[in-house]
């Protein structure tokens, strides 16, 4: 790749950048989260953002730094909002005690975590910018994709919570691209990269998937894999108790929350503003539950089919393998274990970026036909996410909206997951196939 390429694709990667940065430094300064319909929590510390999500994790290292220094302390006092103790709060809370930051610093991390945010925006778009061998119109769609990602709804309530998910975003995408290069020390990096992603919040488990693959195994991403699921067997406890108290274990409409079963639950949900079904109103959850996977299923299955008939499929980039089915599984894996805050849908800018990076390489229409649909799926389903309505504005997204919504995002996880299930099936197509010539 020449200076020249890589001068132009720093150049467009900076525009979805400096739009991220300036519209977030707004809104953290001015606190006007309402005008995109995002539900804010009132600041405790004084600032026009509180960082909600964030000034949990400060007010655990508060408490930690005060257990270091001879105090007993009670985990399920030390949220400012009151909220009870997760045990997501324990890494990062010791990593924040250890680096002595704590409450009285939550503007400076929730602005830290802003910018982790905006340069891994940069990263990604540079990625499809170096990568993109097609016309000019398509490479600006491409870009203003990722800028809507990046300043999607989604991504809104994650910087205005402050979530860590955007360290688990970042450490996940950097993970998965060393995995994609062919060197033994960097693989061993990322392995321990996507390790850490996944003790710091255990739902992103999935992204250990796009390594056990025909082609892709490596020693590196197995024993990282191996680690992990260690690590979450001897937290079972610890796991269970974070699904209820982030409200896995409820229905929930597509307002607040993304699964399976929250587009079914927002239809038979009358009251637009509702985030629940009403207490009057009794759901069979185990049907919606098996309505929503029959639904999954079938979207799989009928992509999976497309797959098996695009040749093109053979060449998708390295980079684009581990992104888009790594990226799909660290979503997809919560989306069935039931409800999931909104904010994690930053996530989809991973198989965003592997759909846009293939859509740049490949000359085949069918192929760039079936990556611009399930992109514009990715795109869709990170804009309708976190439709948080209560606000001064009195914004609303419509349930149809929200329903189209749901059913993108169905579209964009099932792609990731028939895009592995359709290597398997090559691998034993192939295998039968030399089994078949004769000797």
């Amino acid at each position: 790749m020449g200076a020249q390429t890589r001068t132009r694709a720093f150049i467009l990667a900076s525009f979805p950048t400096l739009i991220s940065l300036v519209l977030f430094s707004w809104l953290i300064s001015s606190g006007k989260w309402n005008l995109f319909g995002i539900w804010t929590l009132d600041s405790t510390i004084g600032l026009s953002t509180g960082f909600g999500d964030l000034a949990f994790l400060t007010g655990v290292s508060d408490c930690f730094m005060a257990e270091n220094a001879g105090a007993t302390i009670d985990l399920n006092s030390c949220d400012p909002y009151g909220r009870p103790y997760t045990p997501y709060g324990f890494i990062p809370g010791k990593v924040l005690a250890f680096l002595n930051l704590g409450l009285a610093n939550t503007g400076q991390v929730g602005i830290f975590l802003m910018l982790v945010w905006v340069s891994l925006i940069f990263f990604m778009a540079y990625l499809v910018m170096r990568a993109w061998e097609r016309g000019l119109l398509e490479k600006l769609i491409a870009l203003a994709a990722v800028t809507l990602v990046a300043i999607s709804p989604s991504a809104m309530l994650a910087v205005e919570r402050g979530t860590i998910d955007i360290v688990v975003s970042a450490l996940a995408t950097l993970g998965l691209i060393g995995l994609s290069r062919h060197s033994r020390l960097v693989s061993w990096g990322s392995s321990a990269l996507l390790f850490i992603a996944v003790i710091i919040k255990y739902f992103a488990v999935g992204i250990f998937v796009p390594a056990f693959a025909p082609r892709r195994w490596s020693i590196a991403a197995s024993v990282g894999a191996i680690a992990t699921l260690g690590f979450l067997f001897a937290n079972l406890n610890n796991l269970r108790l974070a699904q209820e108290v982030a409200m896995a274990d409820t229905l929930s409409t597509s307002r607040i929350m993304f699964s399976s079963t929250t587009g079914l639950v927002t239809v038979m949900v009358s009251d637009p503003l509702a985030f629940e079904p009403p207490e009057n109103q009794v759901l069979n959850e185990t049907l919606l539950t098996v309505i929503g996977i029959a639904i999954f299923v079938a979207i799989t299955l009928i992509l999976l089919v497309v797959l098996r008939h695009l040749k093109a499929t053979e060449k998708l980039p390295t980079e684009s393998w581990y992104l888009i089915v790594g990226g799909s599984l660290a979503l997809a894996i919560p989306y069935f274990l039931g409800p999931s805050n909104d904010y994690r849908l930053i996530l989809l800018i991973l198989p965003l970026t592997g759909l846009l990076i293939w859509l740049g390489k490949t000359k085949d229409f069918a192929t760039r036909t079936l990556l611009w649909i399930v992109s514009a799926a990715t795109v869709v389903a990170a804009l309708t996410g976190a439709a948080m309505v209560p606000n001064e504005s009195g914004f609303i997204l419509p349930e149809l909206v929200l329903v189209l919504g749901d059913a993108a995002l169905a579209v964009s996880l099932a792609f990731g997951i028939a895009l592995y299930l359709n290597a398997w099936l090559t691998k034993t197509q192939t295998t039968k196939q030399k089994s078949s010539v004769p000797a």
